[in-house]
């Protein structure tokens, strides 16, 4: 699927010094180009701030977009879930905008790549447990011991599984989904094509599985952010009450 739809940035990683290639792929140059998308609005949203009504429509956008996710954080996490916006922010605009790269012609979701996933998926598990260390201190190793405290061998164990398994299910979760929308979308572009060869008209099939993978790509990125929220809300809660 991605040798159909990314000619352009594959002769782009074909010419790369022979020393970055094992280190830079099509997936990788594709989270570049999101990465600096989102940096040039993200800097002509926010260059000349000013009070309405004399903010401009896209720093206006972005507020409306920092309170929307605030709040939403804020029902999962509590009081302290503005905390966590900047982090919690990025990974949903992050991942939004890596699901939905695939509607541009010549480009390909970064998210159907199991290595892409798995990355943000590692980031999410070390900042929960960051956060719960530096909102806890070392109260927050109780999280792993758990009560009664005469079955914390056997609480450990299941624990450190438990929180080892969350990178894993989260990044297996948004690669399976967001492959599975991509190949769909290609597989009725195909389709649209085959029957185009016959009948000289075009039948858009795809257009459909494209509102759908739009729709999909926005749930998996809030699915994937909001049990990030969760991670962190029950890492940053104090166990010693309980």
């Amino acid at each position: 699927m991605h040798e159909v739809v990314t000619p352009f940035l594959e002769l782009v990683a074909h010419h790369l010094p022979a020393a970055l290639k094992p280190w830079v792929d099509v997936g990788v140059l594709h989270c570049s180009a999101v990465i600096a998308l989102m940096s040039l609005l993200a800097y002509l949203g926010t260059r000349r701030l000013a009070d309405p009504p004399e903010a401009s429509r896209l720093q206006m956008f972005w507020e409306w977009v920092y309170e929307a996710l605030a709040n939403y954080f804020g029902n999962i996490i509590g009081p302290k879930g503005r905390d966590f916006v900047p982090l919690l922010g990025t990974f949903f605009l992050y991942i939004l905008f890596m699901n939905l790269l695939v509607m541009l012609p010549g480009f390909s979701s970064p998210t159907a790549r199991l290595g892409v996933t798995a990355s943000l998926g590692v980031v999410a598990f070390f900042a929960v447990q960051y956060y719960g260390f530096k909102h806890q201190g070392t109260k927050y190793l109780m999280h792993f011991v758990g009560y009664p405290l005469w079955l914390a061998p056997l609480n450990i164990i299941i624990h450190v599984i438990g929180e080892l398994s969350r990178p894993l299910s989260l990044s297996v979760r948004l690669f399976g989904n967001i492959f599975g929308e991509d190949a769909m979308v290609m597989q009725f572009l195909f389709l649209s094509a085959l029957v185009a060869s016959y009948i000289y008209i075009p039948v858009p099939f795809q257009l459909l599985m494209v509102v759908f993978a739009i729709f999909g790509g926005f749930v998996q990125a809030l699915v994937f952010t909001s049990l990030t929220a969760a991670y962190l809300a029950g890492a940053t809660e104090d166990h010693s009450e309980h």
